[in-house]
């Protein structure tokens, strides 16, 4: 029989799941709306697992394991969730020996960072590298790293929290308790209260009208706007971009990456994006370093959670053989 692997990827709205070859194609598909209290979560995980692997088997598929892509602070050692950011009822959870226990399946748990960007280092915009800076940019800034074609985690797996690189020391307060993180500038809840800020301020854009229209405000809204030529729009996505690459700068001095990935919702509006943080990398990198490194959309989309998950039951090293 052919060995899969089960992905899921947990998330504070919604959770999908996949059941994934080893080349990284999803067969199989399910999701279903984040349930809050934590047996609740779990009796409706466990069950849309079981499902999954009773569908793969019937296709003549051997799931070798679960893999389990989590938010939020963990012990991957233990397989230990410290909390769910987003989700309540979550504190100090052994995750990995619930799911074994009740699924009879190996189970291995990482960040959702760094399950996407080992999907992205194995079968997307990073395959071939030897070092890899993956982000996911939407409400907050999460980070994975590869290093020498391995996922770099650290001692107590708390590596690549790219998102609280401080970029000014007299910043805004993250909700970190630090000041003046990368997040504070490129997360989409901060990238919004600088757009009001700035409006209430008196800054003329076409964003006032279509507010008054009852537009809600959000980065794509502020997107579109720049598209059509509104400049106070465009100043915002270039400062949003400078911010992220002086901060990826100094990675790429420290790093030396071949490929920078950047995903999630922020990175969906790539031309407004892009150009300002390729250009500030390049002004503020080391000239070697900067010239090799390329910066790339993310390729897998919302499926690298799943796939991410999945890969982790197949290398123990946290990179695929196909």
């Amino acid at each position: 029989m052919k060995k899969v692997a089960i992905g899921v990827d947990i998330g504070g709205s919604s959770i999908k799941l996949g059941v994934v070859s080893p080349g990284g194609k999803i067969i199989l598909r399910d999701s279903f709306l984040t349930v809050h209290g934590r047996e609740k979560l779990l009796k409706v995980l466990l069950g849309r697992i079981r499902g999954l692997k009773r569908e793969a088997e019937r296709r003549k598929l051997k799931v070798a394991g679960v893999g389990v892509g989590a938010p939020g602070p963990i012990h991957i050692g233990k397989g230990l969730v410290y909390f769910f950011p987003n989700i309540p009822g979550w504190k100090n959870v052994p995750l990995k020996k619930l799911l074994e226990r009740r699924l009879g399946l190996p189970v291995r748990l990482d960040n959702d960072a760094n399950v996407m960007a080992l999907a992205e280092f194995c079968y997307g915009a990073g395959r071939g590298a030897t070092n890899l800076i993956a982000l996911t940019l939407g409400t907050g800034v999460g980070g994975g790293l590869v290093i020498n074609r391995k996922l770099f985690r650290g001692p107590r797996f708390s590596a690549a929290e790219i998102g609280h690189l401080a970029v000014n020391e007299n910043g805004p307060r993250c909700s970190c308790g630090s000041h003046g993180c990368l997040e504070t500038y490129v997360g989409s809840g901060y990238f919004i209260r600088e757009v009001r800020r700035r409006l209430g301020a008196g800054r003329k854009s076409i964003l006032r009208q279509w507010i008054r229209q009852k537009k809600i405000l959000s980065p794509r809204l502020v997107a579109q706007a720049a598209k059509q030529g509104d400049r106070f729009s465009q100043e915002i996505w270039r400062e949003t971009g400078e911010h992220l690459g002086t901060a990826l700068a100094g990675l790429v001095n420290i790093l030396n990456p071949d490929t920078i990935v950047l995903g999630g919702g922020i990175a969906q509006n790539r031309h407004l994006l892009f150009d300002a943080v390729t250009r500030t990398i390049r002004k503020k990198a080391f000239p070697i370093a900067s010239r090799s490194v390329k910066v790339m959309p993310a390729a897998l989309g919302v499926d690298a959670g799943v796939i991410g998950a999945a890969s982790l039951i197949f290398s123990k090293e946290g990179t695929l053989k196909e």
